[in-house]
This record gives structure tokens, sequence and C-alpha cells, in this order.
């Protein structure tokens, strides 16, 4: 019984429950009577605090709100160490020329081994038949012998 009051507690406060067998309940117990109680001052303390007029804010304020996130985003990141500072920006130009060293050494390696200018060849054109792998084990067996001893590449 009380879990349904308890529900209602809050409908009682603004005035949209049916307070007949509330009310009732509420005489007989006094837990739940306390409860409400409690109820009532927390919402008189919250009404208190309630400022009586509308507050605007100052003009700008957004703007300078906005600013700061901004700024401390900017400090924040992991990437204002490199963008904002001479020893990042110097790390970064030597990473890159470390990068283009090592991208022409490996370029002009390549051209050296004929890898760069040679022709490719995309599939063979030979076509080689394999023999199927039916029957009992000694029967794949020599399927397997005779699909070695067949292949081109086994020559």
């Amino acid at each position: 019984m009380h879990g349904s009051i308890r529900n209602e507690l809050e409908s009682l406060l603004e005035g949209t429950a049916n307070p007949g067998h509330v009310k009732q309940h509420l005489t007989s117990c006094g837990e739940c009577a306390g409860e409400l109680a409690a109820m009532r001052d927390q919402n008189d303390l919250l009404r208190s605090w309630k400022a009586r007029e509308e507050v605007e804010p100052v003009a700008g304020f957004y703007a300078r709100v906005m600013q700061r996130i901004e700024e401390r985003a900017r400090e924040s990141s992991i990437w204002a160490v490199f963008v904002y500072s001479p020893i990042g920006k110097r790390f970064a130009l030597a990473s890159l020329s470390v990068a283009l060293l090592l991208g022409s050494y490996v370029v002009a390696q390549e051209k050296l081994d004929g890898h760069l200018m040679a022709d490719s060849v995309v599939a063979d054109t030979q076509v080689h038949y394999d023999a199927p792998m039916d029957g009992d084990q000694a029967q794949q067996r020599d399927a397997v012998l005779q699909n070695f001893a067949a292949h081109p590449d086994a020559k």
C-alpha cells in the first residue's frame, strides 16, 4: 500500500491527484505523512531560492563563454603542442624531412633492383587441370602425386 501512495504524493503536492484515499492513508500512516511533510519542506525551500524576476545575462556573455571554451580547447589539445609551439613546428618539419628522405631512398632502391620498371605479370596463361580427389585413401594419394608430377612449376 505504501508504494502506491508514495507514487501519488507528488501529484498530491501539485494538486492533480484524488486526495480522498491518499489523505485517509496519511492520517493512519506516520511514515507516509512524514515523507509528505519532507517533500513540502523541500518544495518550499526550492521556491524560496527562485529569483523574483527574470535575470538576463549582460551583453556579450555568450560570446565570452564561447571564446573561453575555444581557448581551453586549443590549450588542451595534443595538436596544440605542434601548432602553437616553435619546438613542435621544428619537430614536424624534421619528421617531414625524414619521411621524404626515406621515401626517395626506397624509390631509388626499387629502381636499381628493377622492380619499379619491370613488366608485371597479372595472370599466368597456362591452365592446369588437377585430377579429382575421389575414392579411397590410396586413390587420393595417387591423385595428389599425379597432380604434383603434372604441375607446370614442378619441372
